[in-house]
């Protein structure tokens, strides 16, 4: 059976049916969008004892001040630059919260072993070695903990050979695929309870509240056609971020890029008398 589109369908049933297909695609799918992120780790916080996040790659602190003013948390924010550790005491002083923001990456955190409940990560992972930091989560989580990690990977529409072009552009990030990062989760010992694959919803979410990813395929447009006229006023490298972000928006509407969510757990301790079978005498043996 073929899958080429014959000239018939093409040029004569599709036109029939054409605008009706059109008006159907305008009507929305109900994406979700960034808010739903908190709601769902708010659900994985119902089902445990937790006291303290540590947020890693903490940005300019908008998540952890989130996360502090709506569950009652105490968040320690870490993150490897100094400006971002500036941007987010403030945020936390303006907002009246008392946090704390300490200078780390993800393979180096600077906790004590078994130290904290709750390891946090939003879109930052792409940075890691993912078996060095999930190796560190597990150094210091306590028994009972778990991770949330939300992540935009390499889609199922891009090409290996594209991936890393595409990633190293962005300040050295890494190509990493949602099934990358589940083998690296269950390497370091944990249990992978929740993976939600959020794919091109956020999207669609953002082109339909504001048109944010309509507004940056346009500006990919203008980028490429006269890029000498942008990398004249501000520069080569400030041409490439923007060219990385505007393209960031449009690659995940078409595929290329994927978002997606793990939550794992820290294995409950299991007495070793339960996996041992006792000894029996041979005289007990009948």
């Amino acid at each position: 059976m073929s899958n080429e589109t014959s000239m018939a369908e093409s040029y004569d049933d599709f036109p029939r049916i054409e605008e009706a297909f059109q008006h159907r695609l305008d009507e929305s799918l109900d994406p979700s969008g960034p808010d739903s992120l908190l709601d769902l780790f708010g659900e994985v916080l119902a089902t445990s004892n937790v006291t303290e996040v540590v947020d890693v790659g903490c940005g300019e602190g908008d998540d952890a001040v989130e996360i502090a003013h709506r569950f009652g948390l105490e968040v320690v924010g870490v993150d490897p630059i100094e400006r971002h550790l500036e941007l987010s005491r403030a945020a936390a002083i303006e907002a009246g919260v008392g946090l704390t923001f300490v200078e780390g990456t993800a393979e180096a955190l600077p906790m004590a072993d078994a130290s904290t409940d709750v390891i946090f990560a939003k879109e930052s992972l792409m940075y890691a070695d993912l078996d060095a930091a999930f190796a560190e989560f597990r150094r210091v989580l306590r028994p009972g903990g778990f991770g949330f990690v939300y992540q935009v990977f390499t889609g199922p529409q891009m090409a290996d050979a594209e991936a890393p072009d595409y990633w190293s552009k962005n300040a050295g990030a890494r190509s990493v695929r949602p099934d990358d990062m589940a083998e690296a989760i269950r390497s370091a010992g944990f249990n992978v309870t929740t993976r939600l694959d959020i794919g091109s919803e956020w999207g669609e979410f953002g082109q339909e509240q504001s048109g944010t990813p309509g507004r940056r395929l346009a500006h990919v447009a203008r980028l490429r056609r006269e890029p000498e006229r942008y990398i004249a006023e501000f520069g080569q490298a400030a041409y490439d971020i923007m060219l990385h972000d505007c393209l960031w928006h449009v690659y995940r509407m078409l595929g290329l890029l994927h978002a997606a969510v793990f939550v794992f757990h820290v294995p409950p301790r299991v007495c070793p008398l339960q996996h041992e079978r006792l000894a029996v005498p041979a005289e007990m043996v009948r």
